[in-house]
């Protein structure tokens, strides 16, 4: 009771203290909150991503099941539909073993305003693996997942409420998607989002992709394989047994695309799998929050140590009044856990601005961002981040000795008494928590400056084509309406016709893909002479364009040419277009492929004629290297999903309502989707790049300030702290440029101090970096130059004032002080 009531005292003076000097209190505040509101957030999307299990029944034991290929330098490829009838039929390991399809797909649901919806194909089993029950309806059943079953689906909560108005008795109703009556049987939980995020649509049959043609379903890797491990069974067990059945596969199915000798059948943790893209970009944004919170309390640790040397004579009535060390050191403490909690209270507002801009960004591909929310165990964090940030800031002016010469001090006179003599011990303290701000900043400094130039480089690539003023949409034709080649190529050619004549628009094309969408690859023969081994061909990219594709997006053609209107009539000899990577890999001397034969295995047509050579493009974004890829028409491979691009006068979103109009005119049952300007697909490329420089970039902002005004402070401290020693100096005749030089000279070693600690700590953080870095190293010389220099330039700045302030010190006034 007497630990309670002394800290209620303590709590008690010090909000009165607080009050009487609100300046201190608010500036000390406002610094805490930016670092633990920063560490908040970040703790809230750690947790939410990284920390909590995945909402499935016993998440542990679920695992992903890819194939590792080396021939095909392939990691976590798929399963064909055959090792996933063999893996589930035999596999002892685990209870259940599901697939989905890679593809996901665009489902038109008609009746009202026709939308285009997103679908993901799953086997019957999936919500038994992962173990989850439909809030309404029931599951898939395996008869519907045979060839031929019944179109059945289920949806997701938020379709059930938008399209549906939450009907109850949904279950067992049929829709319309793709012009086929699906039958819903059921409606998932809310906040459900396997195997991707937004999904709206779940149906069977995962091997049954449009992506594809019929007859390579059973043998292309388009299934992606998840399981659960038996109660029994550990995840070391399940791989010697997954070991096993893989090297049967291989002796049995070596002709298959999934059984090359070297191949590995990879199992690892569903979880890990799910977030193993973002784990090192949040690691390494919570360390940076966290090197924030650890520069805001040096900083508010330096403001009390300046706020206990003017207070000196406080202390001394305290300890001549019996007050022994314990108590001052708990009174100390008690001020600073005030101002540590009243910043959390502060930056937990901070944190929640920050989480719902969190939630609005769109160019960071962000996991389980629905889970991101703050929380019970986020508020316990952030009450125990303040209390820690209390007891850092405050510790060291705590544990400042009390004054030893009490008596001296009682007898000086005048609120000020005792602050030379204090104030000069608190000078070394102060001066190593600006080095350790300093020191922190720069890291965040160089790492910013790394991502920065990296993302400076990446906007300097050449992508190949000419992005500005390109509109693009998808358009899924549905399978039961274009049955056949004829309706399918009758439908684009009418929607392109239609598009080109629109005002604002130059001209209009079709391709099978555009860069950033799934692209689809085929073994590839050049040259008549024995085929061979297939598996041995290289595998290249397959792109379906209409003639004035590459014109349109100015893509150059290098020999050759172009297709043209007579390569796209029926009847025409098949012809193919290749770019400079694939001319590099089949002709590595120079030679000419213009003139030569080609045949590929995806439709079976036949020796084609290379016609041209064309520029590469970046499908893949600005950060990766072009691939060998082929050009045919739609003629020769035709696909019911294509992507409709335009280039237009103007800004290309303006044209939205025309050309969806348009489309609609050809088919008023089908809608657009996907739509977006060329720029923005090319830009989304290095979204994560960009994100992850903007968030750092702004935390080394705050760190550059906070450090920047710890100098300002410990040079202006240090100043009048010396006044009278300035003023000796100018009484015998030091100028203003001598004093000027001195205390810059001050800070100036403070900063080349802190500098060179923190390029040694860069030099040990910043590996962790390498995956987000584009043609720039870890340890690039010239960025840690740069960064010095920048200090440099900014402990001059920020000790420039109070420099100025001590030599214009009045010599008289001061030895009089």
């Amino acid at each position: 009771m007497r630990f309670l009531d002394n800290l209620w005292l303590d709590v008690r003076y010090a909000l009165r203290t607080a009050r009487q000097n609100r300046a201190f209190f608010s500036t000390a505040v406002f610094v805490l909150a930016l670092g633990i509101g920063g560490n908040a957030a970040m703790f809230s999307v750690i947790r939410a991503v990284l920390l909590k299990p995945l909402p499935y029944r016993d998440p542990d034991r679920l695992v992903q099941v890819s194939v590792d290929n080396p021939r095909r330098t392939a990691t976590t490829g798929g399963l064909t539909a055959l090792r996933y009838e063999e893996l589930r039929k035999t596999a002892r390991s685990f209870t259940g073993v599901g697939v989905f399809s890679r593809f996901i797909e665009d489902l038109a649901l008609s009746g009202g305003d026709p939308e285009m919806l997103k679908a993901a194909r799953v086997s019957a089993n999936f919500l038994d693996v992962l173990g989850v029950r439909p809030a309404l309806g029931r599951a898939f059943i395996p008869a519907e997942d045979t060839p031929g079953g019944p179109p059945v689906a289920m949806i997701s909560s938020r379709l059930w409420k938008r399209r549906f108005a939450a009907d109850p008795r949904l279950a067992g109703k049929a829709a319309i998607l793709n012009a086929v009556p699906y039958t819903i049987v059921g409606v998932l939980p809310a906040g459900f989002e396997f195997p991707v995020p937004g999904l709206d649509v779940w149906v069977t049959r995962p091997a049954e992709t449009s992506a594809v043609p019929a007859h390579f379903w059973p043998f292309v890797t388009t299934l992606k394989g998840f399981a659960r491990l038996r109660p029994e069974s550990t995840l070391e067990q399940a791989r010697a047994e997954a070991a096993v059945l893989n090297r049967q596969y291989v002796a049995a199915n070596p002709e298959r695309m999934d059984s090359f000798p070297g191949s590995l059948l990879r199992l690892v943790p569903l979880k890990e799998q799910l977030v193993a893209d973002v784990r090192p970009i949040l690691w390494m944004l919570f360390g940076a929050v966290g090197f924030v919170l650890l520069i805001a309390c040096a900083n508010v640790a330096a403001l009390l140590l300046t706020r206990r040397a003017w207070r000196a004579r406080e202390f001394a009535v305290r300890a001549a009044m019996g007050a022994p060390r314990s108590r001052l050191i708990a009174q100390a403490l008690a001020e600073s856990l005030v101002l540590a909690c009243a910043g959390g209270a502060l930056g937990i507002l901070l944190a929640r601005s920050a989480l719902a801009a969190i939630a609005g960004m769109h160019a960071f591909n962000l996991p389980r961002a629905a889970e991101i929310r703050l929380d019970g165990m986020v508020l316990a964090f952030s009450v125990a981040i303040s209390c820690l940030t209390g007891i850092l800031a405050g510790i060291l002016p705590a544990l400042e000795a009390p004054p030893t010469n009490i008596a001296n001090l009682l007898r000086e006179s005048g609120a000020t008494a005792g602050q030379a003599s204090r104030a000069h011990r608190a000078v070394p303290s102060r001066g190593l928590l600006v080095v350790a701000q300093i020191g922190l900043s720069v890291v965040l400094l160089i790492g910013a400056a790394l991502l920065f130039e990296s993302v400076a480089k990446l906007r300097s690539v050449n992508p190949g084509l000419q992005p500005a003023n390109v509109f693009t949409a998808r358009i899924a034709l549905a399978p039961a309406r274009y049955d056949t080649n004829p309706k399918i190529l009758a439908f684009f050619d009418e929607v392109l016709r239609r598009t080109a004549s629109l005002a604002g628009v130059r001209g209009a094309a079709l391709a099978l893909a555009i860069p950033q969408s799934v692209l689809l690859r085929t073994n590839v023969q050049v040259g008549v002479q024995p085929e061979g081994d297939v598996s041995q061909q290289p595998m290249c990219q397959i792109q379906s364009v209409t003639p004035g594709y590459f014109r349109l997006l100015g893509i150059p053609v290098r020999q050759g040419r172009e297709f043209e209107k007579r390569d796209y009539r029926s009847g025409a000899p098949p012809v193919a277009i290749v770019n400079e990577s694939f001319a590099r890999l089949f002709a590595p001397r120079g030679e000419t492929l213009v003139g030569q034969v080609m045949r590929e295995g995806m439709d079976r047509s036949g020796w084609m004629q290379i016609i041209g050579v064309v520029g590469d493009v970046r499908e893949g974004g600005l950060a990766a290297e072009a691939t060998p890829e082929f050009y045919v028409t739609p003629r020769m491979h035709s696909s019911r999903t294509a992507y409709l691009v335009a280039r237009t006068e103007t800004d290309p979103r303006r044209l939205t309502a025309a050309i969806r109009s348009q489309v609609l005119a050809v088919d008023r049952d089908q809608p657009i989707s996907n739509v977006a300007t060329m720029e923005e697909i090319v830009e989304s490329s290095i979204g994560n790049r960009r994100l992850t420089m903007l968030l750092l970039g702004l935390f080394a902002a705050v760190a550059l300030l906070l450090a920047a005004v710890g100098i300002y402070g410990a040079i202006a401290f240090w100043g009048v702290q010396r006044a009278r020693e300035m003023g000796i100096r100018r009484a015998l005749g030091a100028q203003n440029r001598d004093i000027m030089r001195l205390m810059l000279g001050q800070g100036l070693t403070l900063g080349v101090t802190g500098s060179a600690l923190g390029i040694g700590g860069a030099l040990a953080l910043t590996r962790v970096m390498r995956g987000l870095l584009y043609q720039v190293g870890p340890a690039d010389p010239a960025t840690y130059i740069g960064i010095a220099l920048l200090w440099m330039a900014v402990a001059l700045a920020a000790s420039y004032i109070p420099a100025r302030r001590a030599a214009r010190i009045d010599p008289s006034q001061a030895l009089r002080a």
